[in-house]
């Protein structure tokens, strides 16, 4: 294990102190002791990581540099800290630590930035207590069945294991999406041959139930046998709004089955209503278009790997200027927003595998879908997918928002079209604000492309003439020599 120091300004000291404690971030004073600190470690480790920077103190005895800066007089006084964190916390965690030095300043002491990685494994402090971050607080986990599903949420057991009651093997073997399965599958073998070895079965006091893999596999509506949600619900809002509201909903669709029909049924859907979206362009109006691989990699994503354990379903919106797919459940074991399209993790392994084994599998590349989603988008010219984690959820956001630069699109734009004013802009760009549109515009003024034509609340810009171009262009030259 190595442990670095870095000397930093008095700036970057400032800023340190300055951040307050949130769901990445805490602080301590040096003289905490190092149990309470265990906690703290902890608590990110069960959660998505974070930092704990041991030697400064609360703004409470106050807000200077001097007040707070209060770190270690040598690196060795941190030592009994250091050795609580990486011998008494179980299983080992993933640290890293450095000392912190201020370069020139009265200030003195070493404080220690302690970084935590996100952990795929369940950590308790030396009194076997369990925590997890929750914005900026740790939250204690006080019985077996919290802890159970926190070793659920990270893929340490998978709930697609879990026995379902009220519905027999017996009628599991009947099912017609498994026969259908097994007259492709190979080597030929009867239902419940299947089911044994693919451990789709459990016994439980004696008697054989199905597990919810088998039931999502190849029941034929999942969702009335299952006690939680399990579907996947389809939602049109028309509007470019970040925040929907009930005026702008337009349908709302639940879409059921095993899971290969219920993707196949739900991507043709998507496809359906995406179809009757209308966008800007710079050819003019037109109907949106998405890459069919992007929609379906990402809503296969959102289905095979989400937590099951979660009673919710599945969710798409479907917006004037973007598609929302939104996933039950967390990141799983060690995967985070940055190594999800690197790195492969499945919660749910015996669905994503025995889904591969159909003639024309939704996961043909495993591990590649969300990879492919992103190179989908780029071949079409739009901006990469938009990823976002909350607290039970993984939402990932297809935008259909060209990825030209807003000049381009603009110019694009007025060579089908006589003029263009802010709202047209903002729309064609997704530009958000109208002062950055303006921005956009004065920049092509600048360089003697476009006129504005003031009208009140109504101003547009045209194309320039041939003078108004020499005169614009002039005047931006005498600007840069003002400013040298």
């Amino acid at each position: 294990m190595a442990i670095t120091t870095k000397k930093i300004t008095s700036d970057e000291a400032r800023e340190i102190i300055g951040r307050p404690e949130q769901h990445f971030w805490d602080f301590k004073s040096h003289q905490v002791a190092p149990a309470k600190v265990q906690k703290t470690v902890v608590a990110f480790l069960n959660a998505d990581g974070g930092e704990v920077a041991i030697g400064i103190e609360d703004p409470k005895v106050g807000t200077s540099l001097k007040d707070r800066w209060r770190g270690f007089a040598t690196q060795e006084l941190a030592n009994s800290h250091i050795q609580s964190l990486l011998q008494d916390i179980q299983p080992t965690p993933p640290l890293e630590f450095t000392f912190l030095e201020l370069a020139k300043s009265e200030v003195g002491g070493f404080v220690l930035l302690v970084k935590v990685h996100k952990s795929e494994n369940v950590h308790k402090t030396s009194a076997a207590e369990c925590y997890v971050r929750r914005s900026a607080q740790n939250l204690p986990l006080k019985n077996e069945t919290d802890i159970q599903n926190l070793r659920l949420s990270k893929g340490l057991i998978s709930f697609e294991d879990q026995s379902v009651g009220g519905y027999s093997v017996a009628e599991l073997e009947q099912e017609k999406e498994l026969v259908t399965f097994l007259q492709h599958y190979s080597p030929q073998t009867g239902p419940m041959d299947f089911l044994r070895r693919e451990r789709l079965v459990r016994s439980l006091d004696g008697q054989a139930l199905p597990t919810y893999a088998a039931v999502l596999l190849f029941s034929e509506v999942p969702a009335t046998i299952l006690p939680k949600k399990c579907s996947i619900k389809i939602t049109r809002y028309a509007t470019r709004a970040s925040e929907p509201t009930r005026e702008h909903l337009g349908s709302q669709k639940t879409i059921e089955g095993p899971l290969f029909i219920l993707i196949n049924t739900a991507v043709e859907e998507i496809k359906r209503l995406v179809e009757s979206v209308s966008v800007l362009t710079p050819d003019g109006m037109t109907k949106a278009k998405y890459p069919d691989e992007a929609i379906k990699e990402v809503l296969v994503n959102a289905v095979i790997h989400r937590d099951y354990n979660i009673s919710d379903d599945t969710h798409v919106f479907i917006f004037d200027n973007r598609i929302e797919i939104k996933s039950p459940g967390r990141l799983p074991g060690h995967i985070t927003v940055e190594s999800m399209t690197k790195e492969r993790f499945a919660r749910n392994p015996k669905i994503v595998r025995l889904l591969n084994r159909y003639p024309n599998p939704p996961n043909k590349d495993i591990g590649e879908g969300l990879r492919t989603a992103f190179q989908k988008m780029q071949d079409v010219r739009l901006k990469p997918p938009i990823i976002r984690v909350d607290e039970s959820s993984v939402t990932v956001t297809l935008p259909h928002e060209a990825l030209a630069a807003p000049e381009d699109a603009v110019i694009e734009y007025m060579k089908t079209n006589p003029h263009i004013d802010n709202r047209i802009g903002r729309e064609l760009t997704g530009i958000k604000s109208e002062n950055q549109m303006k921005d956009v515009f004065y920049r092509l003024r600048d360089r003697g492309l476009i006129t504005l034509v003031p009208a009140g609340g109504s101003s547009y810009w045209r194309h320039s003439t041939p003078e108004e171009s020499r005169r614009q262009v002039a005047a931006t030259k005498s600007k840069r020599k003002r400013r040298t």
